[in-house]
């Protein structure tokens, strides 16, 4: 990535410079601290990409899975995680089946990072799959990108009073920024925090304690129009095929 953010990165973590690691430094510190201090029986990711926060995941979880809609991640990273199970297929409709095979082998899932579809149906979807499941036991859900428009109406969309073991919403636990490459005034990253907890009997909380910064560069971004035009990317990306040029999203299928 031009301009990354996420780099230079000092950390005590033995972080793979192989490993494309699309966060923000603050990002990669919350990440790294968040997993040291859950240290999952079982976790789940959903968008792999090419492994750069799975290799944190799997660090501190005992057992791992890794969902992608691409085969690319599970031919790339395999030899390097051998341990992790990469699944090929879209996260919400996967979900469910592993949940069940999670608590009919006993064991206790405890973290989900969400990083796959990046529209607001995609994350409704995943986040709909994820909490609709009658879950036994607390875990976490890391959202990443919920400074992005699409994601964030996603995140805060949810019906959460339908799923009464949320406890606790926060869009902004990291705030994103203005992104760092040639994406111009696009906005990206930050991490949206999910408790469930199936014992749960307190109010729901869902914060937003960086709404204001959020507004502000809204109304300053591409996001006014690019957004209102997103049904034209299908064509686009036709259009880029016949010409025999790359289209930009072409990176999360061919490495």
């Amino acid at each position: 990535m031009k301009g990354n953010i996420g780099t230079p990165f000092f950390t005590g973590f033995p972080v793979d410079p192989a490993l494309d690691w699309q966060m923000s430094r603050a990002e990669k510190y919350c990440l790294i601290d968040l997993m040291n201090h859950l240290k999952p029986e079982v976790a789940i990711e959903i968008g792999t990409y090419k492994g750069g926060s799975l290799q944190v995941i799997q660090h501190f979880s005992n057992e791992v899975y890794s969902i992608d809609i691409s085969p690319a991640p599970k031919k790339f990273l395999e030899p390097k995680f051998p341990h992790v199970h990469f699944i090929v297929g879209e996260g919400d409709k996967l979900v469910h089946e592993l949940f069940t095979r999670i608590d009919q082998e006993g064991k206790k899932l405890g973290f989900v990072l969400v990083d796959g579809d990046h529209t607001c149906a995609g994350v409704q979807r995943d986040l709909h799959a994820i909490l609709s499941y009658p879950h036994k036991h607390p875990f976490v859900i890391l959202l990443h990108d919920s400074f992005n428009p699409q994601c964030r109406k996603g995140i805060s969309t949810i019906p959460y009073k339908n799923y009464p073991a949320v406890e606790y919403v926060e869009l902004d636990y990291i705030t994103g920024s203005f992104w760092h490459n040639d994406t111009y005034r696009e906005m990206w990253g930050g991490l949206a925090m999910i408790r469930v907890n199936p014992g749960n009997q307190q109010p729901l909380h869902i914060l937003a304690s960086q709404g204001h910064l959020y507004r502000r560069a809204f109304w300053g971004s591409t996001h006014l129009i690019k957004d209102r035009l997103s049904f034209l990317g299908p064509w686009k990306k036709a259009l880029y095929r016949m010409l025999g040029k790359p289209y930009r999203t072409d990176i999360y299928d061919e490495f």
